[in-house]
């Protein structure tokens, strides 16, 4: 199976990235350096550039200090076509293009790559919110009909809420029969697509060692079948809280290890392998839904002592067309190896001191031109 292959990237006021247009081979990347040197924010950026996705809760945190606006960019191959994907960022607007049209989120590769971190353990240990959206992040990459239903079951819930709030039972019949349609179909989604990832995570969690079997269930506040029935039971409470409270939206993805909740009972070890099997799990489900492995994204890898785990995320790496591992230590195998110092980062063999390390003098993205449109911080 082939896959993508992100050929550069650029960068231009992003985070505390100089800005620069870095070229990668096919193979494993390797970015070694201090904490703090950058590492991170090449790998979000790259994510970024790549799907359009981000997680911070405001986009101006993505933006230098003292800038206005960022800019990044991703020459790839997928599909064994070349295409340039850019997003530009400024206070609570993104825009994205590709190959120079602008895109909605939704439109760029969904399955062009997979972001392994240390706050992973998240997954297992956090509230539900987290394991939910993971869970809708990638059903909405597996299939774009979901994410368009939930973004409108979304809408539905914060404009029923907003009703609930003001005690206007009577307008509940206006949104019900959305919030039932939408809610239904989600439910429905859910419960297909993990009877394939609840297989591959328990392969993945089985190939990191543990002696536990992983299972993947949904713990769901209501069925589709007694959706109506459920809402309609619980209605005095919602008026009393001004909220919603039946609903995919308050379901939770339980990870159970033996016979127990992981997010209970598993050690911080366990946590972690568990979250690796997720990820591994997201790459196969992806790879079997375009026909092309992502590009695999590992942050820090260096930072995990347990020597199975780091001997399967550079396995994992190594078994992919193209991988970005960075770590305060050189990744063995690498094909290319960068050294990251202060934003800036330049091949091992061009590297004698720190002062190699001099700022650019052009802008090598020309990203002054870019225009971004308001748009929500979460689109």
């Amino acid at each position: 199976m082939g896959g993508v292959h992100l050929e550069s990237l650029s960068t231009l006021n992003y985070r505390n990235l100089a800005p620069d247009t870095l070229h990668f081979p096919a193979g494993v990347t390797g970015v070694y350096g201090e904490n703090g040197a950058g590492k991170t924010n090449l790998l979000e950026a790259a994510y970024l550039a790549l799907t359009g996705l981000t997680d911070v809760n405001r986009l101006e945190q993505l933006v230098q200090s003292g800038e206005k606006e960022a800019y990044v960019r991703a020459d790839l191959q997928q599909g064994g076509s070349l295409s340039v994907q850019e997003v530009g960022l400024g206070r609570g607007r993104r825009q994205l293009k590709v190959d120079g049209v602008r895109v909605k989120t939704g439109d760029l590769p969904r399955g062009s790559a997979v972001w392994i971190r240390p706050e992973d353990s998240e997954l297992v240990f956090g509230p539900p919110a987290g394991r939910r959206a993971y869970l809708d992040a990638l059903l909405s990459r597996i299939s774009a009909r979901y994410g368009e239903q939930l973004a409108r079951y979304e809408r539905t819930v914060s404009q029923r809420n907003a009703a609930l709030k003001g005690g206007e039972e009577w307008a509940m019949h206006v949104w019900d029969d959305s919030l039932l349609k939408l809610g239904g179909e989600i439910m429905l989604f859910r419960r297909r697509a993990l009877t394939r990832l609840d297989e591959l995570a328990g392969e993945a969690n089985a190939a990191l060692g543990s002696r536990k079997p992983l299972k993947l269930t949904l713990t769901e506040s209501t069925t589709p079948e007694h959706y109506a029935r459920d809402l309609s039971a619980r209605r005095g409470e919602e008026l009393a809280r001004g909220a919603t409270v039946t609903g995919p939206h308050r379901d939770d993805l339980t990870l159970t290890l033996g016979d127990f909740a992981a997010s209970e009972y598993a050690s911080r070890g366990e946590g972690r392998t568990v979250a690796l099997a997720l990820r591994r799990a997201e790459l196969e489900l992806l790879s079997e839904k375009f026909g092309e492995k992502p590009v695999l994204l590992i942050d820090d890898f260096s930072a995990e002592l347990d020597p199975t785990r780091r001997a399967f995320l550079l396995d994992l790496a190594a078994s992919v067309p193209q991988a970005i591992v960075t770590g305060t230590e050189r990744a063995p195998g690498a094909v290319l190896t960068l050294r990251a110092h202060a934003g800036r980062f330049m091949p091992e063999d061009q590297v004698t001191d720190l002062e190699d390390f001099r700022p650019l003098e052009a802008d090598p993205v020309e990203a002054d031109r870019v225009e971004v449109d308001r748009v929500e911080a979460g689109a």
